[in-house]
């Protein structure tokens, strides 16, 4: 008796228990389908100094958040709308094999060192000591997918050293050239 006269109440607490529970069905689906097919490479990049020596560099890495391994085919960084291919480096510095595959593992990273003077070849030769864009840190893998990241700390540590280098080529230029043009004028 009590549940033919509740019946429609029931039903209703029912319904809305099973909608409740697809939805969170559908939320725990899309979650691992995130982790097991999405490739998603996070890059950061840091300006660093070491702590004996004070010399600069660019400290970068290359994260694979999913649970999935990812070959790379290509390494570099991006100055506006230059690429600057760094797989070459990246090889000789870590050891291996001209071929070899750079393989990021899952839940894992990969970790290059730019020094001052590996940054600079960075700068496209246009006459003018070199234009610096935005730089982004971009990865090519096997499939030919293109995964990339603003690098800001870099583009402030290469502007440093861009505005020191202008100051001290200022600092050695000859006062006397310039007070000579004035007086023959």
């Amino acid at each position: 008796m009590w549940l033919n006269e509740n019946a429609g109440v029931i039903a209703f607490v029912v319904g809305i228990v099973a909608i409740v529970l697809l939805g969170i069905a559908l939320w725990i689906l899309f979650a691992l389908r995130s982790q097991f097919c999405v490739q998603k490479l996070k890059f950061t990049a840091l300006y660093a100094t070491d702590r004996v020596s004070r010399e600069r560099y660019a400290s970068l890495t290359i994260g694979n958040r999913s649970v999935r391994e990812v070959a790379v085919k290509e390494i570099g960084i991006k100055n506006g709308g230059v690429a600057f291919d760094l797989t070459a480096l990246y090889r000789s510095k870590k050891g291996l094999a001209e071929q070899a595959h750079i393989v990021i593992e899952q839940r894992a990273s990969i970790d290059v060192s730019l020094s001052v003077d590996e940054l600079m070849s960075l700068l496209p030769e246009d006459g003018k000591g070199g234009r610096l864009g935005t730089l982004r840190l971009y990865a090519i893998d096997l499939m030919g997918n293109v995964y990339q990241g603003r690098i800001g700390s870099v583009r402030k540590l290469l502007s440093d050293v861009l505005r020191a280098r202008k100051a001290e080529a200022a600092a050695h230029a000859d006062p006397g050239d310039a007070s000579g043009k004035k007086s023959g004028s």
